[in-house]
């Protein structure tokens, strides 16, 4: 590691794995950290480029670096949305090279006709523990516009008590829009769920729900990035 950059991650204690992204503008280099907070430096975004993890980072546009882990979507127009909800454009030449790299990082789609993606293996294994289970569980994932834009939620999980309280099989829910289930949706919903999916938050609402006229205690929090998982007690 070149000698500047290594002593200015070591007078901050920056691990890289800790590293969101990286900008440069007015002349200086911002580093933000997973932790909320931002570090300023005279060292050009070039060299700190160069002693960070190749596979780990990916220069999307001039003057920003992103941890390709702490990405949840690339958007056809290749607008990045990072895990704190920021967004940024990625070169508008080659957005060819963002679906490439969204395909690697088996990241959705990011339009609502997207009913074909399957999310990882991983979570839908672990979430059949819970098919029998006597309260309602589901997970939903949050789905983007193609601005990079989260409109809407896709159940991609219910176990068989959703269908209880939900009033509908559960067969009718997976895969499909929320607003295309119930069309009286209220979108105060999405709010909330959009800060679990993508800031990994934790919630507790308790509402009236018009789409199935029933009172509900849900609780919510985040099982992997971009993803929300809910639990559902009728009151």
């Amino acid at each position: 590691m070149d000698n500047k950059v290594n002593r200015f991650f070591k007078v901050n204690n920056i691990n890289t794995d800790d590293i969101k992204y990286v900008i440069h503008e007015n002349k200086k280099t911002a580093v933000f950290l997973i932790e909320g907070k931002s570090i300023e430096t005279w060292i050009p975004m070039k060299d700190i480029y160069e002693n960070l993890p190749k596979n780990d980072f990916l220069n999307i546009q001039k003057g920003i670096l992103v941890n390709a882990k702490q990405i949840v979507n690339i958007s056809y127009n290749g607008i990045y949305t990072m895990t704190d909800g920021h967004t940024f454009q990625g070169r508008k030449r080659g957005l060819s090279e963002h679906r490439k790299i969204r395909k690697k990082l088996g990241l959705a789609s990011s339009v609502l006709s997207s009913d074909d993606y399957i999310p990882p293996l991983g979570l839908l294994e672990k979430c059949t523990l819970l098919d029998k289970m006597p309260i309602a569980f589901c997970v939903i994932e949050l789905v983007f516009d193609e601005k990079g834009h989260g409109v809407d939620f896709v159940f991609r999980y219910c176990n068989e008590m959703m269908a209880d309280v939900e009033g509908m099989p559960v067969s009718e829910m997976i895969n499909r829009s929320f607003y295309e289930v119930f069309e009286n949706g209220d979108k105060k919903w999405l709010v909330t769920y959009a800060d679990v999916a993508l800031n990994g938050n934790k919630h507790t609402l308790t509402d009236y729900s018009p789409e199935i006229d029933k009172h509900l205690t849900i609780y919510c929090y985040q099982p992997i990035p971009g993803y929300c998982a809910c639990i559902l007690i009728p009151k």
